[in-house]
């Protein structure tokens, strides 16, 4: 992860311009270094340069003393500057940056999907309990085993951790790890390719098979028939399978009920979402192995901002470690928050997060966007602005201010107001508390 262009790009995202503008002037600006307070940055017009001088520094400034906690000097060279012999930064793919942060952050592999780096919980303690005891061959009594869950709740890791875990205990056997769809493709290759007989001799010979994200085969006839008799051979060889899916098997689509059934043969065990202790002892594990030092101030508020996946917990501690690294200062809430908001709005601007949010409650409640915003004061009315003020603070994080600012200009008392009062109602109204529970779910996934 590079950090100085997330920490720019974070910074961007707050500045309230048309597109035009931004396309204009701020697109062009290439992130070059932070030096202490010196942020360094660079374009390629002198024009260009000229523009953001006179208009864009000032804006430039407040953000970034938001989002890193000390003001700083911003320095802007052009190709005609006598220092334009700075280079921009690279950039790099998501994936990329996280495997080179992860490289340089935790020394000697710690930061593997094993057994001890799995947290445990009330929330996924069945699914670790049995992967444990077939990484072990405790058991033949969950064959297959069937795990399913939300995405980013840990499945993957447990499958990693099982193939680990066996390949150390049991090098003879051949365990077979693979994605239903990696399996899907590779059974295509085979037709197209006539080597039929290779992928059956390599998947019919394993000892144990792991397939991640089974559901991904559902609809595909020929690929479930091969896969049907795959699972039909090994099962009767007495060999171990271990399949995951986001959903029970009864409840995948368009996959033939014959592999439902086998599919529901062994053990079924799900994966919930991790209650609050669990999601800070997730975040604790995960900064122990960044070597970080975060207060538990930081560790609870991430924990109650981030509620729905694990992946997301971890990648605001990898995201905040690299901030860490490039500023020299130690975590605080509002680097977590600024870092949470961009997870989740997942890259959306928020605006277009917020409009969103306010159009769902207004559907659920009857009402129109524009009387959310309004000054209007009947009970539905009401109810509906509380609840999306309340959702949209949960979801973007957006301070109280800018929150008013959205719905007609509210003040910041206003706010503070109609989210205690929709936390207090959550307490009391069960069937309340499940209406804001879905529309934070709904707003989440799309």
């Amino acid at each position: 992860m590079n950090s100085f262009a997330e920490i720019f790009e974070m910074m961007t995202k707050q500045l309230d311009l048309t597109d035009v503008a931004y396309n204009l002037w701020i697109k062009p600006i290439k992130p070059v270094k932070l030096d202490n307070n010196k942020v360094i940055l660079y374009v390629e017009e002198p024009y260009v340069k000229k523009i953001i001088e006179e208009n864009y520094i000032t804006k430039f400034q407040y953000h970034f003393k938001e989002i890193l906690g000390f003001d700083v000097e911003i320095e802007i060279n052009s190709k005609e500057s006598s220092q334009s012999k700075f280079e921009p930064i690279p950039e790099l793919d998501d994936d990329e940056d996280m495997q080179k942060r992860l490289e340089i952050s935790i020394a000697n592999g710690e930061y593997k999907h094993t057994f001890d780096a799995f947290i445990v919980g009330p929330s996924n303690k069945l699914a670790y309990s049995a992967c444990k005891a077939v990484a072990r061959m405790q058991t033949n009594t969950y064959n297959p085993l069937f795990i399913y869950g939300d995405s980013g709740l840990g499945k993957t890791h447990l499958l990693s951790a099982i193939s680990q875990e066996m390949s150390v205990n049991f090098p003879e056997k051949n365990v077979i790890y693979v994605s239903a769809e990696t399996f899907t493709n590779e059974f295509i290759q085979s037709i197209a390719d006539s080597t039929m007989d290779k992928f059956h001799d390599k998947y019919r010979s394993a000892d144990v098979l792991l397939v991640d994200d089974i559901h991904f085969i559902a609809g595909k006839s020929s690929t479930e028939e091969e896969f049907f008799y795959t699972f039909n051979e090994l099962h009767r060889l007495g060999k171990q399978i271990v399949l995951t899916s986001d959903r029970p098997p009864k409840e995948i689509k368009s996959i033939t009920d014959r592999l439902k059934t086998r599919f529901e043969w062994g053990l079924i065990a799900d994966i919930q979402t991790p209650d609050f202790e669990t999601r800070v002892a997730i975040l604790k594990r995960k900064a122990q192995l960044l070597n970080m030092n975060i207060s538990n101030e930081v560790i609870e508020f991430i924990a109650n901002k981030l509620k729905n996946n694990i992946r997301q917990l971890e990648g605001c501690i990898i995201k905040m470690n690299a901030l860490m690294l490039m500023t020299d200062i130690q975590p605080t809430i509002l680097m977590a928050q600024n870092v949470i908001r961009d997870i989740l709005t997942d890259h959306q601007p928020i605006p277009v997060t917020v409009e969103k949010i306010i159009n769902e409650v207004a559907n659920i409640y009857n009402v129109t966007p524009d009387e959310i915003r309004s000054q209007k004061r009947s009970a539905n009315i009401s109810t509906a602005r509380q609840v999306a003020i309340y959702v949209v603070q949960e979801i973007t994080g957006m301070p109280y201010t800018a929150i008013g600012m959205e719905f007609g200009g509210r003040d910041h008392s206003t706010i503070v107001y109609a989210i205690n009062k929709v936390k207090s109602i959550i307490k009391k109204d069960p069937s309340y508390k499940s209406t804001i529970e879905d529309i934070i779910k709904n707003m989440r996934v799309v």
